[in-house]
């Protein structure tokens, strides 16, 4: 029997790194059947290290896809209260005087300013600026951007007079006048101060902007109502509907999968991957490595994210001699933990955290001439359970771990057997997913309790899964691994961190 949406609705709208979708949501949190529309969008990336979007193309995309989810509803519009919306995030995009781009935006992935986040260790207390700011000096984030467009584009550098984030842009275009950006979404950036709740000044002094170049920062429930006229015409259910200031596609994700309140965990494996955590607040203490997510005033959350997950698994698939996924599932779940002799660094694409060494690389150690595809596949897996586990340990030193972790991302339930690698890594039950679309419920849920349907993010449930239990003598075998990971890591890593004045992070002995 199908069970009847509860109104009123929320639409959500969640553009992510490789589509944009926009759903309409019940007021508890359920995806109306048929009422998701979502758009494949890829950023244009060069050999250089680029990775960045043309901000109209892109504004066009989520425009289109809205127009299509709209057109879909028909009168079920009528009874949408409230608009959630969150994005990919670690985006910066300049803006000249009439507000129109002077940049790309430039994604979390770009890492042409290498040589800025260099410069930037060696002149900053970079502890410093992980304490105040609640994350680490990286490409991924605006500081060391802005520099880079500094000096390369002097000319877009000159004719820009404001900084934004992509989300905030998006609104301003909406509603025809300047948007706030959320505390969330700045808390990203890498020039927000965690202690004031306001950008941080010696890092605007540092890259040369000053505070009136960027938005205002504000609680996503600071919302925003009253369509410009051309977008009114263009969606009149929502002429007047309030739109909830944008969040962290991250944050959004551990709100779907219910683990935002203090001690609860989840744990997403896409192409890149990240465990989070709710923490309570105030967190006096950043730990080394990780970093900090706000949601709101009152919440906040804490983790690391790494590169490379479900996008290494696909590598490998792709480029060794496996078979069909059944079979290569079947054949990897039947050899033992760690009983393949290798040792395997999963860097294609750089590390984050908890190291952060941007031009870290991958390694394969321990190869024979028997060793398998098969086993290099497993091997590779396991590491990524390593690199969780790194994270998790650092967690666990200043909240209270719930008794699971919540698991979800396509990458990660295709493998049951990368599942239970997890349970017996981080020697935690493992719970898997029942939402399809955490980050794009994550949003509705936000932006019903925004509209007072619900009093909390806590009072919805949420889908469960399977479950995997730690076992005792696999979760033996995995420290040795992780042992064995760790000693790698710093025999071939730590070579690449006195050019900058700068050591990794991952600078503790394992779990």
């Amino acid at each position: 029997m199908t069970t009847q949406p509860h109104t009123p609705y929320v639409l959500a709208i969640d553009v992510g790194s490789s589509s944009v979708r926009a759903t309409v949501y019940d007021a508890v949190a359920n995806a109306l059947p048929g009422l998701s529309v979502s758009t494949p969008h890829v950023t244009p990336t060069s050999s250089n290290g680029g990775a960045a979007d043309d901000a109209l193309v892109l504004a066009d995309i989520v425009e289109r896809t809205i127009d299509k989810l709209l057109n879909l509803a028909g009168e079920v519009t009528s009874n949408i209260v409230a608009v959630g919306l969150d994005t990919f995030v670690g985006n910066l995009l300049g803006l000249d005087a009439e507000g129109q781009p002077t940049t790309p935006v430039y994604t979390y992935a770009d890492t042409r300013s290498l040589e800025e986040v260099a410069q930037m260790r060696r002149d900053l207390d970079a502890v410093d600026v992980h304490q105040r700011t609640g994350v680490t000096l990286h490409t991924a984030y605006a500081p060391a951007r802005l520099l880079w467009v500094r000096r390369t584009d002097p000319k877009a550098w000159n004719v820009t007079v404001r900084w934004t984030d992509f989300a905030t842009y998006l609104y301003g275009r909406w509603f025809g006048r300047e948007a706030a950006c959320s505390s969330s979404v700045a808390s990203w950036s890498g020039l927000l101060n965690r202690r004031t709740g306001d950008w941080d000044a010696q890092l605007l002094n540092y890259t040369g902007i000053s505070a009136d170049q960027l938005p205002k920062v504000a609680n996503y429930g600071d919302v925003m109502s009253g369509l410009a006229s051309g977008f009114a015409s263009k969606w009149p259910a929502l002429g007047d509907v309030p739109f909830c200031l944008a969040i962290g596609d991250g944050a959004a994700a551990n709100v779907g999968e219910g683990c935002s309140a203090p001690g609860s965990t989840a744990l997403t494996v896409g192409t890149t991957g990240a465990v989070r955590a709710g923490v309570p607040i105030p967190l006096a203490e950043v730990p080394r490595g990780l970093s900090v997510y706000n949601l709101s005033s009152d919440r906040i959350l804490l983790g690391g994210a790494v590169t490379d997950a479900g996008g290494l698994f696909a590598w490998m698939r792709d480029t060794l001699s496996v078979p069909n996924a059944e079979t290569l599932e079947a054949e990897i779940s039947e050899l033992p933990p760690d009983g393949h002799g290798l040792t395997v660094l999963p860097f294609l694409r750089g590390e984050r955290s908890p190291g952060w060494l941007d031009d870290a690389t991958g390694a394969v150690v321990g190869l024979r001439a028997s060793t398998s595809p098969v086993e290099i596949v497993r091997a590779g897996l396991e590491s990524v359970a390593f690199r969780f586990a790194l994270i998790a340990d650092r967690l666990s030193t200043v909240v209270t771990p719930g008794p699971e972790i919540v698991v979800g991302g396509g990458a990660a339930q295709s493998s049951p057997t990368w599942l239970q690698m997890f349970a017996d890594v981080l020697d935690r039950t493992v719970v898997e997913s029942g939402e399809a679309e955490a980050t794009s419920r994550g949003s509705a849920i936000l932006a019903l309790e925004s509209a007072g349907i619900i009093d909390s993010l806590d009072d919805l449930l949420t889908q469960r899964g399977r479950r995997y239990t730690p076992n005792a003598t696999s979760a033996a075998a995995y420290r040795v691994g992780l042992e064995r990971h760790h000693r790698l890591y710093h025999s071939l890593l730590d070579s690449l961190t006195p050019s900058s004045g700068y050591s990794s992070e991952c600078d503790h002995d394992p779990i």
